[in-house]
């Protein structure tokens, strides 16, 4: 026994124009299948809904599925007698793809059943002898989208292009229950083009209005998709493709807070469909809509990853003024690497779950990740639960900037998964909630983080002069005080940190002044200055904070010694025990070797300016 299955279609916009050379949106309805089976059997028998018997007596209102399995047989000489089964979940006569899809799984059967393989091409010209049956002058959309994984442009004559959809929400779609010709409505429109301009130009602005849906797909726009969507079912409704039942779903869908609302297929009945932004609006319109013949199509995306770099700051952030709202007490600003990164996945789950390098985290871990996730999902209105995987290419928790890199990923995941879409300023403002420097990781270069009431980041130089960093390892492990613990203990005990802020004050504008200069020896004395007073203020604390160890000394000797040398090179350190030293591209290689001389090659990265956070996947 051989079996094939296609699936169902709805279109979105541009149904009836694309009969006249515009393209139509089309969206693949994997919740309707079709089921074709074919095995052998003493006559040719169909066995489907409609009608069960002997082929040779089919019905005429099968005569596109009869007519296609004559001409596969014909092509592929099965002279075998076959008992061709049928199985249909997509309703008939309701503009969801039903003739495309039982013969497209007609078809694929056959060859399967001869193990002959079928190419895209030969498939859809196949398609195309039952549609032309079926609708008189099909355009060809049904036959590509019901054999589709993804969302498509069609235009007939010059094929298809897939659309990357951003969008986020509910389309719904809700069966009249009245049965329609799509090739009677496709006729009518055709007389009515030949009577009169003023359909012509009708179908001109239906035409237009869908091709410029495509962006607005792209970029997840929902709201003026929804609307675009609206201003379309006005002009199917002036070609006299609507029918009162369907005025009245879209009166009510639109009255029930949906985006937009229109007839879907060939129209004077079939299916409607509402586009919703959130779960709220779908439930309004769903009890509006009678939960009877209605469906509902998950526009969210399921698959959201996005790659972070860590940054080291140069100006630190240390201490908050309001610790609530996430307030610093001063600006600061870093340099984004390019070697030191974190991935971050967002997908859909049936249960909230946080995995960092492979290993699942336990409750307590999680809490403050899926704290920062409520963010997304009030300013989406969206409660879907996920899974976030995170990855970082380097040590966790070691001061070196892991949790900086880690939430300003899982910000750009979740404000593209959630499609809050929010600039990355404005974003910035949001990742301070995970991390105060995670703000910073979201632009590459020098960034600065702007101290305020509503503190945000933003790039202040791209740093593509000659600027390096050497990140030394002293140790791999977890630091023994969180950096959250060791910033509020020196805030609240330390004598040296008011001296610490001021300090910050007069050198953030001293180092945007030699980074607009490029004046590398000025940016280096103000970065190493800056690092050791921290570390100064953190040690007065009582009880003191030192993340200091023996390789620390000894990498912060060696760079002074280098420095004596002739080298251009400054030390700087976070909450942790590990180095990083600030050197010109020209000499990093030299200094890297001489370091080598007394530290494992396997614990230095060299590191160039690196990018600002992306989104490197979505499915």
């Amino acid at each position: 026994m051989n079996e094939s299955l296609s699936h169902g279609k709805i279109i979105l916009m541009g149904e009836h124009a694309v009969v006249y050379g515009y393209g139509a949106i089309a969206l693949p309805l994997f919740s309707h299948s079709v089921s074709t089976t074919i095995e052998k059997n003493e006559t040719d028998v169909l066995d489907c809904l409609l009608y069960q018997g002997k082929l040779i007596n089919a019905p005429a209102q099968l005569l596109n599925v009869t007519e296609v399995i004559k001409e596969v047989r014909k092509r592929l000489s099965i002279e075998d007698t076959l008992k061709i089964s049928i199985r249909s979940e997509i309703p008939v006569g309701r503009g969801m793809g039903s003739s495309a899809a039982v013969v497209s799984s007609v078809i694929k059967a056959l060859y399967r059943y001869k193990q002959i393989f079928l190419t895209q091409e030969q498939l859809l010209k196949l398609v195309h002898v039952g549609e032309t049956i079926a609708h008189g002058n099909p355009s060809g959309l049904d036959g590509v989208i019901v054999n589709s994984k993804v969302p498509v442009l069609f235009k007939r004559g010059k094929g298809i292009v897939p659309i990357q959809s951003r969008l986020h929400g509910y389309l719904l779609i809700k069966d009249t229950g009245i049965v329609a010709s799509t090739k009677q409505a496709v006729l009518d429109i055709a007389e009515l083009m030949k009577k009169s301009a003023k359909y012509r130009d009708v179908m001109d602005q239906l035409g237009k209005l869908s091709e410029r849906s495509i962006r607005l797909i792209e970029e997840g726009n929902m709201v003026e998709l929804g609307l675009k969507m609206t201003e379309a079912q006005q002009l199917l409704k002036d070609l006299s493709v609507s029918h009162p039942e369907i005025d009245l779903l879209v009166d009510e869908a639109l009255a029930a807070g949906a985006l937009g609302a229109k007839l879907t297929g060939g129209g004077r009945g079939g299916c409607v469909i509402a586009l919703c932004q959130n779960e709220k609006s779908k439930d309004a319109v769903i009890q509006r809509w009678k939960d009877e013949n209605l469906w509902v199509l998950d526009l969210n995306l399921r698959k959201i990853t996005a790659r972070a770099h860590a940054n080291i700051a140069l100006v630190k952030y240390w201490g908050k003024q309001d610790e609530k709202n996430v307030i610093p007490y001063n600006s600061s600003l870093s340099l984004t690497l390019d070697q030191l990164y974190t991935d971050t996945t967002i997908e859909s789950s049936k249960k909230d779950e946080f995995i960092l390098n492979g290993t699942k985290q336990k409750e307590v871990e999680s809490e403050k990740i899926f704290k920062f996730i409520e963010r997304f999902r009030n300013l989406s209105e969206r409660e879907d639960h996920i899974r976030i995987s995170s990855f970082n290419n380097f040590p966790t928790a070691a001061g070196l900037a892991s949790s900086a890199s880690g939430f300003a990923a899982l910000a750009i995941a979740a404000n593209r998964y959630f499609n809050v879409n929010l600039p990355k300023k404005e974003l910035s403002v949001i990742t301070r909630f995970g991390s105060g420097s995670a703000t910073r990781s979201l632009f590459g270069g020098f960034v600065i983080w702007q101290k305020g009431e509503i503190p945000y980041a933003f790039e202040f130089d791209s740093a593509d002069w000659d600027i390096a960093m050497i990140v030394v390892m002293t140790s791999k492990e977890v630091k023994v005080i969180s950096s959250k613990e060791a910033m509020r203990r020196t805030v609240d005990t330390s004598p040296y940190y008011p001296a610490w802020v001021e300090g910050a004050k007069s050198d953030i504008e001293s180092i945007k002044r030699a980074i607009k200069r490029h004046d590398f020896a000025t940016v280096g004395e103000i970065t190493e200055s800056s690092a050791l007073r921290m570390h100064a203020s953190m040690m007065a604390a009582r009880p003191p904070v030192l993340y200091w160890q023996p390789d620390t000394i000894k990498v912060l000797q060696q760079v002074k010694s280098l420095r004596s040398e002739g080298f251009e090179c400054y030390a700087t350190m976070d909450a942790g025990p590990n180095v990083k030293i600030l050197t010109r591209k020209s000499q990093v290689q030299t200094i890297y070797e001489k370091l080598s001389e007394g530290i494992n090659k396997e614990n230095m990265i060299i590191c160039l300016p690196g990018e600002g956070a992306t989104i490197i996947d979505e499915s």
